[in-house]
């Protein structure tokens, strides 16, 4: 049986991605980078390897001694994990250091360029996830008013710019002031702190940058998003169609009705 290798970070994708690759008649290699929920691959038929987020010689020897030449990385990787100690080999030592100073796009992409090099094909996130992509369109029943329209468009057009800059996804806005922008802290802490300043009615608009490489991301909201959304009162969550995950569509947009938040995916 052909096999997918499959890099997982923390969350509900990897487990689809494994479940969608199974079903196509494929065996998932998982390679899991962290020490949470360790069991949530028992019930897919799939090999499993632990390895830390720095050894990638490792990993790239697995993957390679037991013929998997193409690899999807899916799962969430908290960004300040750069900012703890963590075990590291040889390999990733020297990619960081010949990637010193860069951003942290230059270093994931020297990163991936080192699979590729070794002979293993990184696939895009969303190669067994494509339905998880929104059309464009306003999602839920509750539908936005001509105000939140207009926070809609300057908060994904500052979202966009955000990611270009390699800052953050997430921004929230009301009648079109900018009160908070993502930072290193992640899209809840931004809402809470958006939400703070602008109380009822803020939106919340994620996108990711125009040259994103989803390879290694795509933007994902779910019901934790919702939940935090909800908790400031806010009234809209806005992403892009078909550059963003969500997560149980019909059960989030179900539960944004019953709050009165409209759910809508944008061009």
């Amino acid at each position: 049986m052909e096999k997918v290798g499959i890099i997982a970070g923390t969350g509900e994708l990897p487990i689809l991605a494994a479940q969608s690759a199974a079903a196509k008649g494929l065996k998932p290699l998982v390679i899991q980078i962290t020490k949470e929920e360790k069991h949530r691959f028992d019930e897919i038929p799939c090999e499993i390897y632990d390895y830390g987020v720095g050894q990638i010689q490792k990993i790239i020897k697995k993957l390679l001694d037991t013929d998997v030449r193409e690899l999807v990385i899916v799962g969430k990787i908290e960004p300040n994990i750069l900012l703890r100690p963590f075990q590291m080999d040889v390999t990733t030592i020297k990619l960081l250091a010949q990637n010193r100073g860069q951003k942290p796009t230059a270093l994931i992409s020297a990163i991936l360029e080192h699979f590729e090099t070794a002979g293993i094909t990184i696939l895009k996130q969303d190669h067994f996830l494509s339905h998880l992509l929104p059309e464009p369109g306003v999602l839920t029943k509750h539908k936005p008013n001509a105000a939140q329209w207009e926070d809609i468009k300057t908060g994904i057009t500052t979202a966009r710019q955000m990611a270009n800059m390699e800052i953050g996804q997430t921004v929230v806005v009301k009648k079109q002031l900018i009160l908070a922008i993502e930072a290193i802290e992640g899209t809840d802490a931004t809402i809470q702190r958006g939400g703070t300043l602008g109380g009822k009615g803020v939106v919340v608009a994620k996108a990711a940058a125009v040259n994103h490489d989803f390879r290694i991301d795509i933007p994902t909201v779910g019901m934790q998003t919702l939940e935090a959304v909800h908790a400031v009162k806010g009234s809209v969550l806005a992403v892009e169609a078909k550059r963003t995950f969500i997560m149980n569509t019909e059960t989030l947009c179900k539960q944004a009705d019953r709050w009165k938040i409209a759910i809508v995916a944008v061009e």
